[in-house]
């Protein structure tokens, strides 16, 4: 091979140009972004555009001083809007950084659109030829099998293939069910190489959903329905595509049947929480009760070994993907499957049921009048012998709460309270990070809050969480985007997961008897300090009576443009 000039004219078109202006022209904001010594084609292609007046062919960079807070950032975003975002990282170190926010997203069914330089394949001679001894390190054998896994689509960029179809291609398959991350790579000397298409020349990308059930699917779950007289729905997502949960699918479907409904670990607010047929967030003693089940949008409808089903208990199943064919093992016995769009299924379903049966929901709305009653309880009692605990704590938090907020989860032994005392109702008000990837909530704020500017996002998370968010290039990479939220830290010094999980399995062992110290990460002063870096409101809350104006000071620093974080110290049990 012939080498040619080192230096992209002036005047040329670039591979790297083209994909910018695909990813602007296929509906994508913002590139969250680390950059490495890989993105000097993207550099000087988006510099060429703003120099040209192309601003608006460009989508915006959010810098992002690490991976996990970038690909967390566009998790946010994406869950919010059902919109793939892109995220820009740095070829095999940048991919590994990427780590746990990639298992949340694949799982959450984030559509995340991850582009990753690769080391340059040329010595010398050619736009993008090696200059550095790092490029030499950083060539391994296979970038993508790191994360390949996780994804939905994963792609080499090579010339002279169409960057723009290799664009489209991406984001389809990050977009259509099951949606999720997909991660193409790119050399330097292929970056820089003129573009073979001109750009503005892309296909619109499709979202490719099931559609809605045929009659004769229908028959069998409508039979089964008519003769329930209390059906039960265990839910985790919305039954609408992914930024439009459509809440009212359920609801018409719960009121005229009357069933009961749980959200088992719900990635998104899947029905309202005030309503009188909303009974909780564990299947355990719900489906004891029912006579028919309804496993709807659900990877983990219940836990076997805590909650048994009942052998003579019918069980339908209405998923887009019901087979599961991300998870290795899927114990859960099914009876009836219709692989079909939830929303639809469930309003044909309600329209065949109408009168002719079903339940009255009678025995649910008492359920849910017993479960608030004593949600209000526990509050009640802890605020009475001056406690300051996750369930006074959620409870103030909702205070702040309402129409025009976005929670999001990242409490892990706290969960639980923060689900039964923050008052939600609203679509897109509610959002879990979907995996196990701890510290998701603080960098998912900003996805969240660039994607509803005009709300008030608070992000909720444990001690532990916070510390794996990155907090210090959270703060930078939220200043960056200028997209502040509330950070509230459940702190319970230590990872009590570890320690319940210990104690869960060998309640009378040695680790339980010397208190797990392996659930210890050392003591900390004021987490919230960290956030000073930056220009953000900090502040530690140690008892019961600061905590009000503390959380009004707070939400009136977000509310006015400042980022802010409350570290709030609980009193654990034990």
């Amino acid at each position: 091979m012939t080498p040619i000039d080192d230096s992209t004219g002036a005047d040329e078109r670039t591979v790297a140009e083209s994909m910018l202006r695909s990813l602007a022209e296929s509906g994508v904001e913002y590139v969250f972004s680390n950059f490495g010594t890989d993105h000097t084609p993207l550099i000087e292609a988006a510099a060429r555009l703003r120099e040209s007046g192309g601003d608006d062919r460009l989508p915006e960079f959010v810098v992002c001083p690490h991976e996990f807070v970038a690909l967390s950032a566009a998790h946010g975003y994406a869950v919010r809007t059902g919109d793939p975002q892109a995220v820009l990282v740095h070829v095999d170190v940048g991919t590994q950084n990427l780590g746990a926010a990639m298992h949340n997203a694949h799982r959450a069914n984030a559509p995340v659109f991850v582009i990753a330089g690769l080391s340059p394949v040329s010595d010398a001679g050619y736009p993008g030829s090696r200059d550095n001894p790092v490029h030499y390190a950083q060539d391994v054998f296979d970038q993508t099998s790191i994360v390949e896994e996780y994804c939905r689509w994963t792609e080499e960029y090579r010339v002279p293939a169409d960057p723009n179809e290799t664009v489209r291609r991406g984001l389809e398959r990050a977009a259509s069910t099951p949606s999720g991350p997909v991660y193409l790579t790119a050399t330097r000397e292929a970056l820089e190489t003129p573009s073979p298409t001109e750009p503005g020349d892309v296909r619109p990308v499709r979202r490719a959903r099931p559609a809605g059930p045929d009659d004769h699917a229908l028959d069998d779950v409508v039979a089964r329905l008519e003769d329930a007289a209390r059906p039960l729905v265990v839910t985790s997502s919305g039954a609408g595509p992914m930024g439009d949960p459509d809440l009212d699918a359920l609801v018409g479907f719960a009121e005229t049947v009357g069933a009961g409904v749980v959200e088992h670990v719900p990635h998104e607010l899947c029905f309202p929480r005030d309503h009188d047929l909303h009974v909780g967030f564990d299947p355990t003693d719900p489906v004891r009760e029912a006579d028919l089940l309804v496993v709807l949008e659900s990877d983990v409808p219940w836990v076997p070994s805590k909650t048994t089903v009942p052998d003579d208990l019918d069980v339908v199943q209405i998923d887009t993907e019901p087979s599961k064919a991300a998870y290795p093992k899927w114990p859960f016995e099914i009876d009836t499957t219709l692989m079909t769009d939830p929303a639809a299924a469930l309003r044909r379903l309600a329209e065949r049921v109408g009168t002719a049966g079903g339940g009255d929901g009678t025995f649910w709305r008492e359920m849910h009048a017993e479960q608030r009653a004593a949600a209000e309880r526990r509050v009640e009692e802890s605020r009475a012998a001056g406690r300051l605990d996750a369930a006074v704590l959620s409870d103030a938090i909702g205070d702040h709460v309402d129409e025009e907020t976005v929670v999001l989860q990242g409490a892990t032994t706290n969960r639980v309270p923060a689900l039964e005392q923050i008052p939600l109702s609203e679509p897109g008000s509610f959002f879990w990070r979907g995996g196990a990837g701890l510290g998701w909530a603080v960098p998912a704020g900003i996805g969240a809050k660039l994607a509803a500017p005009d709300h008030r996002v608070i992000s909720l998370l444990g001690d532990g969480g916070y510390l794996f968010s990155n907090p210090a290039a959270s703060v930078l990479a939220a200043d960056n985007a200028n997209a502040p939220t509330l950070s509230v830290i459940y702190h319970n010094e230590g990872w009590e997961a570890v320690r319940r999980a210990t104690r869960k399995q060998h309640e009378t062992g040695a680790a339980a008897a010397q208190g797990v110290p392996e659930g210890d990460y050392g003591e900390t002063v004021d987490l919230s300090r960290v956030a000073t870096i930056g220009d953000a409101h900090a502040r530690r809350v140690d008892d019961l009576d600061s905590l009000d104006e503390a959380l009004s000071e707070a939400v009136a620093a977000v509310d006015g443009g400042q980022d802010a974080v409350l570290d709030v110290r609980l009193d654990v049990e034990g």
